[in-house]
């Protein structure tokens, strides 16, 4: 988890890097499974984990933003490494710079704070049909489209992961537009 809140329309890092635990991962591709079609966006993404295992998963491209340099240097290298430079891309920003509108898949693991401030954006930039999961902490206002769980109740941490499809509709029903702002572009991706 990235931990971010938003502070004078800023993410700003308040805790450190907090992974998703290998055994949990599988749960994001459960409620969006992936397509060569598809763009994934990892907000927070960390080491890259998600990032490389969206590729894994069958994503034609997978984008990692990330505020902490030198986890970017070291998902960028093992993406090298791993000969991906064409498929993967990290880039250091603050996700409020970042335009979204060519995701069709965005995976967060943000504090329940950032969910919240982030709401607004992922509502205006993705388009219909995007689909977003959130590990953890749900949207609020939101309708759930689908929920997985991972964890051992007597071992670690049970997880919740929940997915939404763009427009998100209210709890009340009501539809939402999603699209277009232009920001900050990726890597070329």
């Amino acid at each position: 988890m990235a931990g971010s809140q938003l502070r004078n329309g800023r993410m700003q890092s308040f805790i450190g890097f907090v992974p998703t635990h290998p055994d949990h991962i599988s749960a994001f591709f459960e409620l969006a499974p992936l397509s060569l079609s598809d763009l994934v966006y990892d907000l927070g993404s960390g080491d890259g984990r998600l990032v490389f295992a969206a590729l894994d998963y069958g994503a034609g491209k997978a984008v990692g933003v990330e505020l902490d340099p030198e986890c970017v240097r070291k998902a960028r290298r093992k993406a090298r490494s791993r000969g991906l430079d064409d498929r993967a891309a990290f880039v250091q920003a603050d996700v409020v710079d970042v335009d979204l509108a060519d995701a069709s898949v965005v995976f967060c693991y943000l504090s329940p704070q950032a969910c919240t401030a982030l709401k607004p954006k992922l509502e205006s930039e993705l388009r219909i049909g995007a689909r977003v999961v959130m590990e953890s902490f749900p949207v609020p206002g939101w309708k759930i489209a689908g929920i997985a769980v991972r964890g051992y109740p007597d071992y670690y941490e049970v997880n919740k992961f929940y997915l939404y499809v763009m427009p998100v509709p209210d709890n009340e029903g009501t539809s939402r537009d999603g699209k277009v702002k232009s920001r900050q572009k990726t890597n070329g991706l």
